[in-house]
């Protein structure tokens, strides 16, 4: 069995990963779980800096050998600590998402000293709710009334090559568009219900940066633990 450790930034991260991502890598002998980083002792997800992302990654690498660990982070409102996000502003969306997770492979695997394999960042254009947008049906079936207000998000999915490329601007990123038509919508309360409606298929076939990260978690060979160094004197 492989393991591998999800590390989202919020509880919508989290029961995705619990309720939709995890059954559906258990089929193919991969465990998953997912771990909130912690913003103080009383919340955990938010506020997310790369100093926050980096230690609490590394640190969770560190504890066990023989796992992966990767991330779900959002694209959109990414810390501008994160190496990468102000000089990829004019490439695509994936283009921009793969450099920026590049670079975190690097620094995280440089603080945690661990082997580069077991890292495999993850950076979501623009954000969790882009998936939603492979099937705007299922999705405004989650909410009785809902299906009244498809049209423009329908439209939204239409102008565009696939959801990861529905913007990031405060008025017209993926979430900010469905809470001005759907005022009822709670991320934590709805993200991963309609995720779950719409099926992994429908949105790895919709989103092709995440169906590559998805393919490649599920293709992961087994570690074996490093046993540590110790010297011996006489």
């Amino acid at each position: 069995m492989v393991e591998s450790i999800v590390v989202g930034e919020g509880q919508t991260e989290e029961t995705f990963v619990r309720d939709v991502l995890a059954p559906a890598l258990s089929a193919n002998h991969v465990y998953a779980s997912a771990r909130l980083i912690n913003t103080s002792r009383e919340q955990r997800g938010g506020a997310l800096s790369l100093e926050r992302a980096r230690k609490f990654i590394g640190h969770t690498l560190r504890q066990r050998s023989d796992t992966y660990v990767t991330t779900l982070f959002d694209l959109y409102g990414l810390d501008k600590t994160f190496r990468g996000v102000a000089e990829t502003k004019g490439l695509t969306p994936a283009a921009r998402a793969a450099s920026i997770g590049k670079l975190m492979h690097e620094d995280v695997v440089a603080f945690a000293d661990c082997r580069p394999e077991r890292f495999i960042p993850h950076v979501q254009p623009h954000e969790f709710e882009s998936l939603l947008f492979s099937d705007i049906a299922s999705l405004c079936d989650v909410e009785p009334g809902w299906q009244e207000q498809s049209a423009p998000l329908i439209a939204a999915r239409a102008a565009v090559d696939d959801p990861e490329w529905i913007n990031d601007s405060p008025q017209t990123a993926p979430s900010k568009r469905l809470e001005q038509l759907q005022p009822r919508y709670r991320k934590v309360r709805h993200g991963p219900v309609a995720a779950a409606r719409i099926g992994l298929d429908r949105i790895r076939e919709q989103c092709p940066h995440f169906r590559q990260w998805y393919d490649r978690i599920v293709k992961l060979p087994a570690l074996q633990a490093q046993q540590p160094n110790i010297e011996y004197t006489s």
